[in-house]
């Protein structure tokens, strides 16, 4: 099919599509006065209708829109579908963008499936252009049809109610750098009133042969499944439709319902630690109770992507576990016990491993050589959620009598649980700032003898959840410093120490 070419204003206002389109977008308040809009455009009718409709709108709203259409590389027709896009684009004053990629090599690298990586690699791309040219909103061409083949196709997967809300007229979605507006102008039509519209207008489209390939899931219910539910009500679609609409209205009550509680009684620290009495919460519907541990969880993560029901499930079964009782969540993030408390963070040891550049810096691990090229002897280390440690590295040859004499005075005298003094002379290994390992060890008196950390937690009644959250600086398995804690009686300064460390905490 050739590109069609307008000659006159498109549309009169009267044709009964755009109309309710029109209703639709101002019931929604999708748009709003001068915004400006990528249109993403397949050239298949769906797109075709929403540029059009758009176009019509443009004088009424003072739009900006920004065609765009991406080639997947999976159809030999599909340097044909961009031609006529791009066409379709130029008679209407709209600006064309093309991108073009190998969707199904891009697919198999991912791991992902060709409509997953299709997917995410159009929404790539018209995130793009919306920075490009400083547009604010992305407009798609899904309509009813495909709103209850979402329904469908989520409920055979196993979604719960936040996932048969189906797609949301106007939602935000999480792309790179931050969220960007979506919206679906065409959620409210179905699929032949498209086609009808466009029949009448005299305006062709390109038909892509793979949405009859049933191979793909979304085909297979949308050929197969929902001709069958038709068969049994007439209006099965619409049905679906109001089905998500409404449980979209449910979801929105019971997130209001979750915001409430959160607000009352989560507790989050700077670290990120989410808290909440378990007993208090369990006391609540598990609807609620459920929906708040996700919030929690997501919040922690700091993502919603792969936070599934199976670990709100898990955490949900937590709550009634005996203190001590652990869980590990995705993202690192674990979940614990403690008494009435329920505690959600990310792992501390997880955070010291997985920070590169701090490790590259030095923060893991550092040699007495390293110490010597620190900057004026010192050096500083921001711990994740946990303060800060402070580091001064005094060398005799390098300091005059009086400060030298002064750093002496300071050891003798100093009583701080948080400040600690060590002769490095005798370090041969790196010292290494970690949290606590199986056969960790320090010395624990004059006469050298040993204790180890597991058997000192006990003594000293810290609870076990906190235990694998301690800080130590370490000399291999041997323990120099609990950080707020015990020291070892080892690497003590003397008169005949050459080289000290000085080590000070302080908390946030």
């Amino acid at each position: 099919m050739t590109a069609p070419f307008w000659s006159r204003e498109f549309g009169n206002g009267e044709d009964d599509m755009v109309t309710k389109v029109k209703r639709y977008v101002k019931e929604q308040n999708m748009i709003a006065w001068g915004d400006g809009i990528v249109v993403g455009v397949s050239g298949g009718a769906d797109s075709v209708a929403l540029l059009l409709v758009l176009k019509e709108m443009q004088k009424l709203y003072g739009l900006k829109l920004y065609g765009v259409h991406v080639h997947h590389g999976i159809r030999k027709e599909a340097d044909k579908d961009a031609e006529y896009v791009k066409a379709l684009c130029a008679s209407l004053g709209v600006s064309f963008h093309l991108y073009q990629a190998d969707i199904p090599t891009m697919a198999k690298e991912q791991g992902l499936t060709e409509e997953e990586m299709g997917r995410i690699y159009r929404y790539q791309c018209f995130c793009q252009i919306q920075k490009q040219v400083g547009a604010d909103k992305i407009a798609v061409a899904h309509h009813m049809d495909d709103q209850a083949e979402t329904v469908v196709f989520r409920l055979v997967r196993g979604s719960k109610i936040s996932g048969m809300e189906g797609m949301r007229p106007v939602c935000h979605l999480e792309m790179g750098e931050g969220d960007v507006t979506v919206i679906r102008p065409l959620l409210g039509i179905r699929k032949q009133e498209l086609v009808d519209w466009l029949q009448c207008q005299n305006v062709s489209w390109q038909e892509d042969v793979t949405n009859a390939d049933n191979a793909y899931a979304r085909n297979a219910i949308r050929n197969q499944v929902i001709p069958v539910l038709q068969q049994v009500n007439s209006k099965a679609v619409e049905h679906m439709a109001e089905y998500a609409k409404e449980m979209e209205e449910v979801q929105g009550y019971i997130q209001c319902q979750v915001q409430e509680y959160v607000r009352k009684y989560i507790s989050v620290g700077e670290d990120m630690c989410c808290k909440v009495n378990r007993l208090h919460l369990q006391q609540q519907h598990p609807i609620l109770a459920k929906s708040v541990l996700y919030e929690m969880l997501c919040l922690v993560c700091g993502t919603r992507k792969d936070i599934g029901s199976v670990h709100v499930q898990t955490l949900f079964e937590l709550l009634s576990n005996h203190t001590g009782k652990q869980l590990s969540l995705p993202y690192g993030v674990e979940a614990e016990i403690q008494y009435e408390m329920l505690k959600i963070r990310k792992s501390l040891q997880r955070e010291l491993l997985d920070d590169d550049s701090a490790k590259t810096e030095g923060f893991l691990r550092w040699s007495v050589e390293d110490m010597t090229r620190w900057e004026q002897g010192r050096y500083t280390v921001k711990l994740p959620g946990q303060g800060v440690l402070n580091l001064h590295f005094y060398q005799k040859k390098q300091c005059d009598k009086k400060q030298w004499e002064d750093m002496l005075f300071m050891v003798e005298n100093s009583k701080n649980n948080y400040t600690k003094y060590f002769g490095c002379d005798t370090i041969k290994d790196t010292l290494c700032l970690r949290t606590t390992e199986k056969n960790d060890y320090f010395v624990m008196n004059d006469s050298g003898a040993r204790k180890k950390l597991s058997r000192y937690f006990i003594d000293a009644k810290i609870p076990a959840t906190e235990r694998k959250n301690v800080l130590v600086l370490a000399n291999g398995q041997e323990v120099l410093w609990m950080v707020g804690l015990r020291r070892c009686e080892a690497y003590k300064v003397t008169s005949e120490s050459q080289m000290v460390l000085v080590v000070k905490y302080k908390g946030e």
